[in-house]
């Protein structure tokens, strides 16, 4: 079984998210710099949109269909939402003055970092 680029992109990228993740509430990072939030969704979005074209170099069948921007990027925004739910369940966005504004710019950064991992994905997954 070979391993291909979108799947050493995809571990690359999660690996990175989950240390400065992990980093960030340790230190309280995500309170001390506001912006932080900024990257990590991009970088969220792009991990999440790495994993169908991860799937399909290790040889999980999907349909072509699947792997088209629309798809990808409904996986991205769902997976977002998801994520936006936790965050509020978890009394995560008490700090944010505007809520809907902060939710909708995390939503927007998730789908920007999800299209350019459905570009990295769709342009090395042949590789």
């Amino acid at each position: 079984m070979r391993i291909g680029l979108p799947v050493i992109f995809l571990l690359i990228a999660s690996a990175i998210l989950a240390v400065v993740h992990w980093s960030a509430l340790m230190l309280d990072l995500y309170w001390q710099y506001l912006w932080l939030d900024v990257p990590m969704h991009a970088l969220g979005g792009a991990v999440v949109a790495l994993i169908p074209f991860a799937l399909v170099t290790l040889r999980v069948s999907l349909p072509e269909r699947l792997l088209r921007p629309v798809p990808v990027l409904v996986l991205v925004l769902v997976f977002g939402l998801i994520w936006e739910v936790f965050e509020h369940a978890t009394g995560a966005t008490f700090a944010a003055k505007n809520y809907v504004f902060d939710t909708s710019l995390d939503l927007f950064l998730d789908l920007i970092g999800g299209y350019v991992g459905y570009i990295v994905g769709s342009r090395t997954q042949n590789f």
